[in-house]
This record gives structure tokens, C-alpha cells and sequence, in this order.
């Protein structure tokens, strides 16, 4: 990836100075574009927002608009790109007015030194990689304190939760304390005498003191357990005791009452005292004291996943019984499942507890993954076209009776994709990320007489024609060349970007190469098709490579391949064909031949005891296998020829770069010589103001020599720019070959995309079925089994088949009679 602090965006319609100034720039490592319309520069900068650039140098002489107001457009577009002006010297005052207008980061007044532009454009690079780092810092503190925001809010509930825990717990502490001092339950007391006699506490003033307190401690550890289970605050409620109004005491954390509360008080207490047997009992308690360290389930909490996991729902079970569940067991329980992700707020949680009722509690929810929409083509015509004519009972092809034949204007539109909608990425209640399957793009390519719309949505006719829907996907329109005769020394060899019609016979030793070729007879000839073959005859010692079908009457001592069906009507003799579909030869029969069809193969007659046996393969890819594999080695020869170029490019700029120094060395020369030159002639003119003419003669020779120095250097400053040219020159080359290396690539890709769409779409059937009968020594080879016919059959069908026993899996060919 480029990094995007070095990427400098010129803006200058001479080409002279703005070669100089790429070539100078990116001699410093870094990235210049070039641009000379002020429009085209502007939408760059437009769509490099994701990634901007660095610096935006503009000239302040364009064609349509001054470079003030472009740089006021490109602040407006990127304000973080630094901005740079190149002003003439004539028109100085317009860096003032550039500063107030487009607020630049930097300007140059032409002519300018080499050196002054490469250290501006080093302080606005370093200006915009602190700015960068500056602002990324910031978004990166916005996030965390956004995040440390969070999680203080969290901390604040968890910790109220945990505040209420402990008041509950001390609350049953001092109950189970005061409970265990009393032995057991106290009946209900109605007066102080009673209560006296009862407990038999001692008559002194500190032995009623200490009861006092006690009962007091007791009172308010009922009211902290019932607050903190039913989630109330006594946060503000005055601290209750039970000294009378004005009395003074020695213990000062207990004010005294406000009015109205001893009479509350007295009545919490009888409630309490009155009804011993709702109260919790120590071992009630202890009960429930155990309950809270088992596991949640066992303290009346269930935990229900979904089958996709994506919800977590809670159920009160009916061991909880009159247990009192807490918001802390649920989360403590969520825990130990390891349900992280997606539960709900405390609020919820606790309104739920406070009102379980019957139905289940969603207490998490995860996200839902959203599938993707797999990408779509809808055709505008009949894909599936292949009537070269009428076929006869012999199989012959009547070239005048060709139906209605799918054609197009140009400008028509043949297909529009709908684009595939990528989906998205779930989560479950346990953090776990749940992928969803890419959605399928299928492939949408424009071939000849065809074109493509901008935004890769629409293909158009580009010519009047036939439009054709090859096996991988590619669209074009083809015209028809009709040929009256054969072809042969009189026509040549053909090759036409479209359908030929040819009413004889393809002679021995020519060649068709088109989109696809009716003919009546194919002899001795070389035919390469990206559509169909329709021979109404026969095809005799020939080589065919098709994209499409292959029709004829019969085929002998040929070779054939083909992303189609082949389909002969009578005999294949002595001939290997090699095809991605389905070899359907019903009527006729198969001798002495090699053919591989991935879709099966339907014969008449296989082999005769005469001939040599037939080895036939079906349900495999060897054709495509072949095609990926040279689709393979041409895609591994252009990466590495890629590599080996960007590595030339790597070294010319290596070579160029080197020559910097010398030019700074030159430069200074000259500059020093230029320089004398100026104090030289000052001083003559000083010797010759003052009469002394002795030292003119010296002064003079020496003005001579620095005059020679300086135009040396000179001399090699502008050869050291010619080689720098050259070098460019290279570099441009070179980029150009890697551009159009890189098409050629993304084109090999998109073919190996097709087949692997191709083949995934078409059946493979390991299947021979033979209408007639099939010769001993036959040979039948499927994805995984071969076997050889033991003995002759007929009326037979022939198919690989799996067996599975004890875990393993085994293949046989399996023989039915039909």
C-alpha cells in the first residue's frame, strides 16, 4: 500500500515544468501524480478522501481557473492535504492573496532552485504526518474516553448492586445473630414487663441499655434486609433509635427520633415479633447462606441457549421456592456459562426478578448474522441458441430453415448485473463470531461487438449482430459472413469476429478461427470457435477447439475439445475428444476411440471385436483441468515477469536518485562561479573608476576563467538532466508495461474465475449408458474407479458408485441392464 504522507498531487499545464518537477520529487522516494486540468485534479482529490493526499502543488497559471481558487476548492474537499502555490515573479502579491483565500501551506516564486522546492514540499510532508498523528491520536482519545466513559457507568451499577449485596448480608447476619440469642423464637411481648420476664434481663440501667440497643440493631436489620431485597435506598432516611425525644445519650451515631417514627417503629416491630413463623430460621438461613455458593440453577435460575446460541432466556425454577434471587446470582450465573455478549441492562434484569411471572426472561440477545445476496445476470435474449438450420432424418443440416435468429442493434442493452450484496458478520451470547458465506459473484464480461458500462452494471451491443452468451460467462455480438463455396486457396484461411457460414467444405490445411462456423464438411482443417460447430456432414482427420457444441453426422481420425456437448449422429472412429459436457452419440457408435466427458456418455455401440478397445472417462474435468493449468503457468510467467520489471524500476530510480548529489555539487559550482563572475566585475569596475589599469589585464583573465567554470558546470547540469530524462523516460516505459501486465493478470484471474464457475455449475455424471451393446476390453474410468469390460454386454448401463463400510469409503463400477 502507498504510504499516503508521501503522495504529493501536482497540478500544472506545462508539461516541461511539471515533468521537472515529478521527476525531481520523486527522486526524494515520493509518490507524485500529475495532473493538467484543474477539474480532472479536483475529483482525484475528491475520491482519495479515505486515503488523501499529502500536498496539493498547484500553478497559479491554468487555463481555466487560477491556482488560488483551485487550492480554496481543495481545502474545501481535504482540509488536512497541505497546500502549495507556484506563483511567476511577476505575480508575487498573489501569495497574500492565496493565504487569505485558500489559506495555503507554502508558496514558490518561479524560477526556483532545486533545493528550495524539495526542502518545502520535506516541511509540509513532516507538517502533514504531525497532523496526522496529531488528529489520529485524537480521534484514538475520544474513543477510549468514550469507552473509560462506559465503563465508569458500569462500575457505578455493578458497584450499587455489590453495596446492596453486603446491607443484605449484614442484615441476615444480625438477624441470625439476634435470633440465636433468643433461643428461638419470641412469642409475642406486649409490654416492657413482659419482655423483661421473657428473656430475663437483669434490672439495671446498663442491662436495659444494652437490651435496648439490641432490639434496636434488630429492628434495623429488618428493615436493611427487606430494603435491599426488594431494592430499596435508605440513602437520606435519618438513622432510627429509639431514645426518646430530648434525652441525652452517650452513643452520638444515634440522633434522636423525628416525630411520628416511634409509633412506625413500634408497629414494624409487633409485625416482626408477631409472626415468628415467617421469619427465617437459622437453619433456613444456613439454607439459603449455601444456596448462593452452589451453582445458579441449584438456587432456582435456569439458563436456556438457542440452537444458533444467538439468545440466552432465564427461568425461575421451582426450587427457588421463596429463595430471594439477586440481580448478582443471575450475572454471577451468566458468568460462569461464559455468556458475555448482548445481556441486558441491570434495570431489566431486576424488573424481571421483581415480577418473574411464567414466561421465560430474554436476558441476552446476540446479533443475528445477515446473509448476503448472492450477485444476479438477467439476459435480454435467448442464451441458449444453437439452430444452425433444420436437421434432416440423416442428420444433414438444411442451412435455409434456420428459424428465427436472435438478433440485436447496437446501443441495445444485452444484460445487467445486479450486484452481490455482502452480508454481515453475527455474534452469540458467548462472544463468538458467526461468519456468514460470501455471496456469489458471478462472472459479467463483455467480448467482442460488446461493451461494458462505467459502473460494471450493464453490457451493450457495440455493433449490429448476433448476440452470443459463451460458457464462461463472456457476452458479445457477432455479424455473419456468408461463403458461397469452400474454403480454400480461393478464400484463405479465415478469421472473422463472428458467425461463418460456409456452404462447402473447409479444405485441408486452411483454418477458421470465429465467434462460430456452420458448414457442411470439415476436412484436414484446423477450426478454433469461441461459439458452436455445425457440420451437416461429417468431420475427417481434423482439430477442433470449441467454447461451445460440437454438432455433426460423424467424426473420424479427429480431435476434438470442447467447454459444450459433443453430439454426432453416427459413428466416432479413431478420434480422442476431450469436453466439459456430455457425449451424446444415441444412434450411432464409438470405435476405437478416446473420449473424457465429465457429463457422461450416451452411445449406440461402443467398440467391435475387430478394432481396438475404446477408453472412455466420465465424470471428469480434463478440459478444464488442462485450460486451468495454462491458465496457471501463463498467470505465474506474468507475475514474475511483473516482479522483474518493478525490480528494473527499482533500480533506475535507484540510478536516478544517486544523481542528486551531483547535481547539487554542479549547482553550487556554477552558482559559486557566477558568483566571482558578479564580484570580478565589480571590481573591475572599481580599478577603472579609480585609473588603476595595472591589475585589469589579471582581473580580466581571471573573469575569462570563471566564465569557462561556469559554463562547464552548466555544461554537465544539463547533461546530468538529459540522463535524469532518460531515466524517466525508462521509468514511464517501464510503468506502462507494469500496467498493462496487471490487466493481463486481472484478465487471467477473471478466466480462472469463469472455469471454476463453469465447472462448479455443470454435473459431473460418471455414467455410460449404451443403447445396443459394448465389446469386451472396453475400458470405463470414473473420478475414482477404472475397470475393463470383462465380456460383451447389451442394453446396458455402466456407473461409478460408492459403498461405505466400517467408516471407509469404496468405489466400484457398478453394471444394470436397462
Amino acid at each position: 500500500m502507498t504510504d499516503t504522507a508521501s503522495r504529493i498531487l501536482l497540478l500544472d499545464a506545462d508539461d516541461a515544468m511539471a515533468m521537472k518537477i515529478q521527476g525531481l520529487l520523486e527522486g526524494q522516494g515520493w509518490n507524485v501524480l500529475w495532473q493538467k486540468v484543474s477539474k480532472e485534479a479536483l475529483m482525484l482529490l475528491e475520491k482519495s478522501k479515505s486515503e488523501p493526499f499529502a500536498l496539493f502543488i498547484s500553478s497559479y497559471q491554468l487555463p481555466k481557473m487560477a491556482g488560488d481558487e483551485v487550492l480554496t476548492a481543495a481545502k474545501a474537499i481535504s482540509a488536512f492535504t497541505q497546500r502549495m502555490l507556484l506563483v511567476p515573479s511577476n505575480r508575487a502579491d498573489m501569495v497574500i492573496r492565496a493565504i487569505n483565500k485558500a489559506d495555503i501551506n507554502a508558496s514558490l516564486v518561479t524560477p526556483f532552485t532545486d533545493q528550495d522546492l524539495v526542502s518545502q514540499v520535506a516541511t509540509c510532508l513532516e507538517a502533514f504526518r504531525k497532523n496526522s498523528k496529531t488528529e489520529r491520536l485524537k480521534r484514538v482519545t475520544a474513543h477510549q474516553n468514550k469507552q473509560m466513559f462506559q465503563i465508569a457507568q458500569r462500575l457505578r451499577k455493578k458497584d450499587k448492586v455489590f453495596q446492596d449485596k453486603i446491607s443484605e448480608k449484614k442484615a441476615e447476619i444480625l438477624l441470625l445473630k439476634s435470633k440465636l440469642k433468643t433461643s428461638g423464637p419470641i412469642q409475642e411481648p406486649t409490654s416492657l414487663d413482659q419482655r423483661v420476664q421473657a428473656l430475663e434481663i437483669p434490672m439495671s440501667p446498663q442491662a436495659f441499655k444494652k437490651e435496648f440497643l439490641s432490639l434496636t440493631d434488630y429492628i434495623m436489620a429488618l428493615f436493611d434486609s427487606g430494603a435491599a431485597r426488594a431494592g430499596l435506598d435508605r440513602e437520606g432516611v435519618p438513622d432510627m433509635t429509639l431514645s426518646p425525644p430530648g434525652a441525652e445519650t452517650e452513643d452520638k451515631e444515634r440522633p434522636n427520633l423525628p416525630d411520628g417514627m416511634p409509633a412506625l417503629i413500634d408497629t414494624v416491630v409487633k409485625a416482626a415479633l408477631a409472626s415468628p413463623a415467617d421469619a427465617d430460621t437459622p437453619d433456613e438461613d444456613e439454607d439459603l447462606l449455601s444456596c448462593l455458593e452452589e451453582d445458579g440453577e441449584d438456587c432456582g435460575i435456569k439458563i436456556f441457549l438457542s440452537e444458533d446460541k444467538t439468545e440466552a432466556h432465564a427461568r425461575l425454577t421451582a426450587e427457588a421456592g421463596d429463595q430471594m434471587v439477586t440481580l448478582n446470582d443471575v450475572l454471577d450465573l451468566l458468568r460462569r456459562k461464559e455468556i458475555n455478549f448482548g445481556i441486558q441492562e441491570d434495570e431489566d434484569i431486576e424488573a424481571w426478578l421483581s415480577a418473574p411471572g411464567s414466561d421465560p426472561f430474554l436476558v441476552a440477545r446476540g446479533v443475528a448474522p445477515l446473509p448476503g445476496k448472492d450477485g444476479s445476470v438477467t439476459y435480454n435474449f435467448e442464451t441458449d441458441y444453437t439452430n444452425p438450420g433444420k436437421i434432416m432424418e440423416d442428420g444433414r443440416i438444411d442451412f435455409r430453415d434456420r428459424g428465427s435468429i436472435p438478433f440485436v442493434s447496437k446501443g441495445d442493452i444485452l444484460a445487467a448485473k445486479e450486484q452481490p450484496q455482502q452480508g454481515k458478520n453475527g455474534m452469540n451470547v458467548l462472544g463468538e463470531v458467526i461468519l456468514v458465506e460470501e455471496p456469489l459473484d458471478p462472472v459479467f464480461i463483455a467480448g467482442d461487438g460488446a461493451r461494458l458500462s462505467g459502473d460494471g452494471t450493464t453490457i451493450a451491443a457495440d455493433l449490429d449482430g448476433q448476440p452470443h452468451l459463451d460458457h464462461l460467462g463472456e457476452i458479445s455480438v457477432n455479424p455473419e459472413l456468408p461463403i458461397k463455396g469452400d474454403v480454400d486457396y480461393q478464400t484463405g484461411n479465415i478469421n472473422f469476429k463472428g458467425h461463418v457460414v460456409v456452404n462447402g467444405t473447409v479444405k485441408e490445411g486452411f483454418t477458421v478461427k470465429a465467434f462460430s462456423l456452420t458448414a457442411k464438411e470439415v476436412e484436414g482443417a484446423t477450426i478454433d470457435l469461441t461459439g458452436d460447430l455445425h457440420v451437416s456432414d461429417g468431420i475427417t482427420d481434423a482439430n477442433i477447439i470449441s467454447s461451445g457444441n460440437i454438432y455433426a453426422k460423424f467424426i473420424n481420425n479427429s480431435k476434438a475439445k470442447a467447454f459444450g456437448n459433443l453430439c454426432i449422429q453416427k459413428e466416432i472412429i479413431d478420434s480422442t475428444a476431450i469436453i466439459s459436457g456430455k457425449c451424446e452419440n444415441t444412434s450411432g457408435v464409438i470405435i476405437a476411440s478416446k473420449i473424457s466427458a465429465k457429463g457422461g456418455i450416451d452411445a449406440g455401440g461402443i467398440g467391435t471385436s475387430a478394432s481396438k478397445p475404446a477408453i472412455l472417462k466420465v465424470g471428469v474435468n480434463e478440459h478444464l483441468d488442462q485450460l486451468t493449468e495454462q491458465l496457471e503457468a501463463k498467470l505465474q510467467a506474468s507475475v514474475e515477469k511483473l516482479t522483474d520489471i518493478r525490480d528494473k524500476i527499482r533500480d533506475v530510480e535507484d540510478q536516478d536518485q544517486s544523481l542528486y548529489g551531483q547535481i547539487t555539487e554542479k549547482a553550487q559550482a556554477q552558482e559559486a562561479a557566477q558568483n566571482r563572475l558578479k564580484k570580478i566585475k565589480e571590481e573591475i569596475s572599481d580599478k577603472k573608476k579609480a585609473g588603476d589599469k595595472k591589475p585589469l589585464a589579471e582581473l580580466a583573465a581571471q573573469y575569462k576563467a570563471q566564465e569557462q567554470a561556469a559554463k562547464t558546470a552548466e555544461q554537465e547540469l544539463n547533461e546530468i538532466f538529459d540522463i535524469q530524462n532518460r531515466f524517466a523516460k525508462q521509468i514511464s516505459d517501464f510503468k506502462a508495461l507494469v500496467d498493462h501486465l496487471e490487466k493481463t493478470n486481472k484478465t487471467l484471474v477473471l478466466k480462472k474465475k469463469g472455469l471454476k464457475a463453469f465447472s462448479e455449475k455443470t454435473q459431473a455424471l460418471p455414467k455410460v449408458t449404451v443403447a445396443k451393446s459394448i465389446a469386451q476390453d472396453t475400458v470405463i474410468a470414473g473420478p475414482n474407479v477404472r475397470y475393463t469390460m470383462k465380456e460383451d454386454r447389451k442394453r446396458c448401463q455402466i456407473m461409478e458408485t460408492g459403498i461405505s463400510e466400517e467408516g471407509l469409503r469404496f468405489f466400484e463400477m457398478e453394471i444394470t441392464d436397462l
